[in-house]
């Protein structure tokens, strides 16, 4: 992709809400689909010992189909990455968000009640197709925000908003998901707030400028030689690693609530809905307050910030339910926000970082590859969220996840706060600007 669509659209002027509200109503979609599917896929197929519901696979095997479909699903993402930088955008979301929205509602869906080996294939088969099609309509998408704007201010403005249109989506899923999962099964919930996603995210092509995913006017270097001029850069890969450690924590955390809700705190499903809508409400609501930070400050000392905040909240969350004269459920409502506050922080100035690379990239090599780096992106964290239900698995089995010891629900929080840690240490290097001259002086290019 060279630089012509990013000059013309300077030249244009500031693009208008209405536009940049289109754009970001796929991550609406995005966020819906990750709440629910993070927040009730693990508890809907492997529930705890005592809760009335029916297992249809076993929590190990669950977390190695999750871990391996995750990890197939990365390796595709550098390479539609490749492709759409060198072809056109739209085409791919358009023929994506179908099959995404279709293979979301199925998977609620198993074939046998109770434990089978036909589940398995069934769940491993509909999680392929859908990985797929979540990689087909997120890079493309992902890879138009460099291209929208080359100011920092207009970018930090479309990260901002969409990050507070995604937390809309998440409130949605995490708010409603609990309730109709208890009044109306999993299936109907699935088809009820799928329908919401598939609309919205098909109102995002109108969002999407014709200039971007233009073919390109220079020759494209060949696909490994150009991931290999990506991913095997100090800042690229300390970034990476910070944000698989780091981002891994939120979907560990959506995959926790429903077994703390029910373990520890003693509550129904649709209580669960509680503490997930007030973790998206803080998200949505703290979305200025990151605007400002990340206006006033570089992106690089706010996202230190925001992880070492993370770990904080994290940390406390271990005790949850552990003082005898406060309510467990006010307990939990009381320290969820110092986690939750700064992780709607942590999406925007991962978007905002994203786009500095790909100017970066610009810099040392005279081309823009938005969707490439958007593809690395994914690998980083879908590897990540690989991890996340190997994590999930391995420590319930070996703490505990029952009514009688729900120990392993506690611990998770501890495994959170020090994957935390480890993406702050790995931050450690990176030090890129917040626009390109600032990147040049920086790195002496």
């Amino acid at each position: 992709m060279n630089s012509s669509a990013i000059t013309q659209r300077s030249k244009n002027g500031a693009l208008s809400i209405g536009k940049i509200i289109l754009y970001n109503l796929a991550g609406f979609s995005f966020n819906l689909y990750d709440t629910i599917l993070y927040a009730w896929l693990p508890y809907f197929y492997a529930p705890p010992e005592g809760s009335g519901l029916t297992p249809y696979i076993s929590l190990t095997v669950f977390a190695a189909i999750l871990a391996g479909g995750r990890i197939l699903d990365a390796v595709s993402d550098p390479l539609i990455g490749y492709l759409s930088d060198n072809t056109r955008r739209k085409p791919y979301i358009f023929i994506s968000m179908p099959i995404l929205f279709i293979t979301f509602i199925l998977v609620w869906n198993p074939p046998v009640k109770g434990i089978s080996s036909i589940n398995i294939i069934f769940l491993a088969t509909v999680l392929f197709f859908y990985y797929w099609a979540y990689t087909g309509v997120l890079i493309p998408w992902f890879a138009v925000l460099p291209e929208m704007s080359s100011e920092n201010d207009e970018r930090v403005k479309i990260a901002t908003i969409g990050v507070a249109i995604g937390v809309f989506g998440a409130l949605i899923g995490g708010g409603l998901s609990g309730v109709l999962f208890e009044s109306m099964g999993p299936f109907m919930m699935a088809l009820i707030l799928g329908t919401v996603a598939f609309v919205a995210g098909e109102l995002t092509l109108f969002g999407i400028d014709k200039k971007g995913g233009a073919v390109p006017e220079l020759k494209p270097d060949g696909f490994f030689k150009a991931l290999k001029q990506v991913f095997f850069d100090r800042q690229v890969i300390s970034f990476s690693v910070m944000i698989m450690f780091v981002q891994l924590t939120y979907q560990l955390m959506l995959m926790n609530v429903p077994y703390l809700t029910k373990l520890i705190l003693g509550g129904r499903e649709a209580d669960a809905s509680i503490l997930m809508g007030e973790v998206i409400l803080l998200m949505a609501f703290s979305a200025p307050l990151w605007f400002w930070l990340l206006k006033k400050y570089s992106k690089k000392t706010v996202f230190r910030w925001i992880i070492a905040s993370m770990a904080t909240g994290f940390t406390a969350s271990f005790f949850i339910g552990s003082i005898d004269f406060i309510p467990p459920m006010v307990q939990a409502m009381l320290i969820f926000p110092i986690a939750a506050i700064p992780v709607g922080g942590m999406f925007a100035a991962s978007l905002g970082i994203i786009a500095d690379l790909t100017d970066y990239d610009e810099l040392k090599f005279g081309k823009r590859r938005e969707a490439i780096y958007y593809g690395i992106y994914g690998i980083v964290r879908k590897t990540g969220w690989a991890l996340c239900s190997i994590i999930l698995a391995g420590v319930f089995q070996v703490f505990g996840y029952s009514l009688e010891n729900p120990l392993g629900v506690r611990v998770l929080w501890l495994v959170c706060a020090f994957s935390c840690l480890i993406g702050l240490v790995a931050f450690i290097p990176y030090k890129l600007g917040d626009s390109q001259e600032e990147t040049k002086k920086i790195m002496n290019l």
